[in-house]
């Protein structure tokens, strides 16, 4: 009998294609069945090898990366470059997919692929300067399709006949993923109690925030927007901030992640200011806004929220909380169908900020246009000199803010507690669980 190890999570919300991981959860699972191409050193944030042995820049736009030899999928068949190449077409072939997937994204520019036995090569028509980090993510892991799911080379495969759905084994010891409100498991997906030890991670990414859906009533107008923005007091949210180890956000991007550029003044508590535009708005009392959100990604989301809506309330402002499950979180998401969006979402590089907020991508805002801030978010990714791109998402910074896009609350800590006895474990750059396990028995999960 394999030796167990369950993984404990708020939520039981799993996808276990790499390409379509979105949440925290599917990323971890994903992570530990497929690997990638290279992976990041969490100690100096360096590229190293993966599924690459080594890496060479043919020109600006083509670099070519060399597979390491005698790797296996989980079917046992090996892993070439046809299947490198295989993977990324397969990826691509998902730009139709609605949400778009931020692997589809994260290949933007690509014009072809070329496989040997050992080697990979990607020509770009324009610079992707996002493109090696990305490689790191699990959305651009390898993968192959098997049927109607998809294989990895990972250590940790699906195990067959479990009766538990989401278990992944390595012959020796399996891992299964439970639904858990509080920790009572070999690895725990937050805060947990004393016997456990911690692995902590400052995310990257765009910061706890709120989103405002700038196609919906009021919220069409930026002065409307920003004055929102306005009076939110950061300092009255940074103790709630607090007990789930988050600091206050000082800008769209968290202060890990590149180019990182600190607006705090620009989020100063301004209510003189904030009256002045909802005036030159015609905004007078009695503003409604509800804010659509679901309560597991966090422990302090609601107790946030009624924080927010307590300020805005002396105001004359209200803001309704609208905690939803994942369907209809999903659903709404879809049709447009909130005036605010809370979220954060996790990654090193900037080009985050195209992702979530330009037109072309997941457009966050409902803008119902492209303008200057898409050509900004396009710019960037294409520009090749380190300081130019830094300048470009500084100013890309600087207008989200000024126009009312995007409300920070808070910089995310990951947190995620393991019992010693059973397994090592960290967090690695994108805030996911790698574990190793330690314990040789353990008793059998009973769903």
């Amino acid at each position: 009998m394999s030796a167990e190890i369950t993984f404990g999570w708020p939520t039981a919300q799993l996808t276990r294609d790499p390409r379509l991981a979105y949440n925290t959860m599917s990323k971890t699972y994903a992570r530990m069945a497929f690997d990638s191409l290279l992976d990041v050193d969490e100690t100096t944030g360096e590229l190293v090898p993966w599924l690459a042995t080594s890496r060479r820049q043919i020109d600006p736009l083509t670099v070519e990366f060399v597979i390491r030899a005698g790797v296996q999928f989980s079917d046992g068949t090996a892993l070439s470059g046809a299947d490198v190449r295989q993977s990324f077409l397969d990826i691509l072939g998902l730009q139709h997919v609605q949400p778009l997937p931020a692997a589809v994204a994260a290949l933007a520019g690509l014009k072809d692929i070329r496989a040997t036995a050992a080697t990979v090569t990607f020509h770009f028509e324009r610079h992707n300067a996002a493109f090696l980090r990305s490689l790191a993510g699990v959305g651009l892991a390898v993968s192959k399709a098997a049927g109607d799911t998809r294989v990895g080379t990972g250590r940790w495969r699906p195990a067959l006949g479990s009766g538990v759905p989401a278990t992944l084994t390595d012959g020796s010891h399996q891992v299964v993923f439970v639904q858990a409100e509080h920790p009572d498991t070999d690895v725990y997906a937050g805060d947990a109690a004393a016997e456990y030890r911690m692995a902590e991670h400052d995310n990257a990414g765009i910061t706890y925030g709120l989103c405002p859906n700038t196609s919906r009533g009021p919220l069409t107008d930026p002065r409307i927007r920003r004055a929102l923005s306005l009076l939110i007091d950061h300092t009255r949210l940074q103790p709630i901030l607090a007990q789930a180890g988050y600091t206050s956000a000082t800008s769209v991007l968290a202060p890990t992640t590149r180019y990182h550029r600190d607006l705090s003044t620009e989020l100063t508590y301004d209510p003189v200011r904030a009256h002045r535009l909802l005036d030159a708005a015609g905004a007078g009392p009695g503003l409604t806004f509800e804010v659509l959100f679901n309560s597991t990604f966090s422990p302090i989301d609601t107790e946030l929220l009624t924080a927010v809506a307590d300020q805005w309330s002396r105001h004359g402002i209200r803001l309704r909380l609208a905690d939803v499950g994942f369907a209809e979180l999903r659903s709404r998401q879809q049709s447009g169908d909130y005036d605010f969006r809370f979220f954060y979402y996790t990654g090193e590089d900037p080009d985050v900020l195209r992702y979530q907020f330009a037109v072309s991508q997941r457009n966050m805002n409902r803008r119902l246009q492209s303008d200057d801030l898409d050509d900004l978010l396009d710019a960037q990714l294409h520009c090749a000199d380190t300081d130019a791109r830094r300048t470009l998402v500084d100013t890309i910074q600087e207008l989200i803010i000024e126009r009312g896009l995007w409300y920070p609350i808070g910089n995310v800590r990951t947190v995620a507690g393991y019992r010693p006895g059973a397994v090592a474990a960290r967090l690695d750059t994108e805030g996911l669980v790698r574990l190793e396990p330690v314990q040789t028995t353990r008793k059998v999960y009973v769903p």
